[in-house]
């Protein structure tokens, strides 16, 4: 007698009927999927008793109240695109007006640092022209003094002579000096009021439109604000109605399954799609020939001697206990 044999057959037998129940499962759901789609399908197309008549007004009350959900909807949609179009319409404006006050504030700042520079210097020069002309006023008193001094000798020598036209020279010089040095001041002048007036205009204008900057993105991100909190509150109520749809869409799942039943059951297929009865047919034969195979495993299950069976069952544990004995000591030993 083989005593591992009856042992081994029954979990096998045992397993096969495990996966074959797993197959029924899957078996089970493509029929309630198929049984659906012929109710969805031919409900419209065949008298009922007056349980599934009632279960056919109730298809038409979820569709009548899914339709007017699907119109709210696409309503939902159709605001949500204007939202975003305006949106992003209203960046495009944005973004485009501070790229042109971005570009005229740097138009007007890029010069003030030349124009700084250039005052700086007219500003430095201005002091030389205040310490010149005294210098020029004392020369020429003492020039003067020289000349009279000069002017008052008996007999000159030839170097007194060469001096007083030297001493005449710069009495005229001098004062022509002095026109000069006054004619440049005044120019000078002239053009530090300008290059002041012009950096102060270039000042002011950067600054207002630094201002004009801030407000531009202060008004741009309340409306963004005020139009993205619009877009969040139809999302809100669109993915409501979307949630009501798909409730609906469960809801409609066992009436028509139950309406396909019927159909399946009375043999009436749809007439423009008569393969959705064959299909609920071919799960239904492949169910019943699971059970039947079931059924078969079970009775060859029963004829087996129980004490046979239990033997079997001892021999593989001692089997088993002895294969892991030898792995514990294998492993101890290496």
């Amino acid at each position: 007698m083989n005593y591992f044999k009856p042992g081994f057959r029954e979990i096998s037998r045992k397993f096969g009927r495990q996966l074959t129940r797993l197959q029924i499962v899957a078996e089970r759901r493509k029929l309630a999927k198929a049984e659906t789609e012929l109710g969805l399908l031919g409900w419209q197309q065949a008298d009922f008793d007056l349980d599934t008549q009632r279960q056919v007004d109730k298809l038409k009350n979820y569709e009548r109240e899914q339709s007017c959900l699907i119109n709210e909807s696409a309503a939902f949609g159709q605001t949500i695109r204007s939202l975003r179009g305006k949106r992003e319409a209203a960046r495009r404006a944005f973004e485009e007006e501070r790229r042109r006050l971005l570009a005229e504030q740097g138009a007007q700042r890029e010069p003030l640092e030349r124009l700084r520079k250039q005052l700086l210097v007219y500003r430095k020069q201005e002091p030389q022209y205040q310490k010149r002309i005294p210098e020029l006023d004392r020369e020429l008193r003492e020039v003067q003094r020289l000349y009279t001094e000069c002017l008052a000798l008996e007999s000159p020598s030839a170097q007194a002579r060469e001096d007083l036209v030297r001493l005449r020279e710069r009495t005229v010089a001098i004062p022509n000096e002095k026109a000069d040095l006054r004619t440049q001041h005044m120019r000078m002048a002239s053009e530090i009021k300008a290059l002041e007036a012009q950096i102060q205009q270039n000042s002011e204008r950067v600054e207002q439109l630094e201002t004009a900057l801030k407000d531009l993105e202060t008004a741009f991100e309340a409306q963004d604000r005020e139009t993205a909190t619009e877009i969040r509150a139809n999302e809100r109520g669109k993915a409501k109605i979307d949630r009501e749809i798909d409730t609906l869409d469960e809801a409609k799942a066992n009436p028509y399954r139950q309406i396909g039943r019927v159909l399946a059951d009375s043999g009436l297929a749809p007439m423009n799609q008569p393969h959705a009865l064959d299909k609920v047919r071919r799960y239904r034969e492949g169910i019943d020939l699971l059970d039947s195979k079931i059924q078969i495993s079970l009775g060859l299950s029963s004829e087996v001697n129980p004490e046979q069976l239990q033997t079997s069952y001892q021999a593989w544990g001692i089997l088993g206990a002895t294969a892991l004995l030898l792995l514990v000591l294998v492993w101890v030993l290496r």
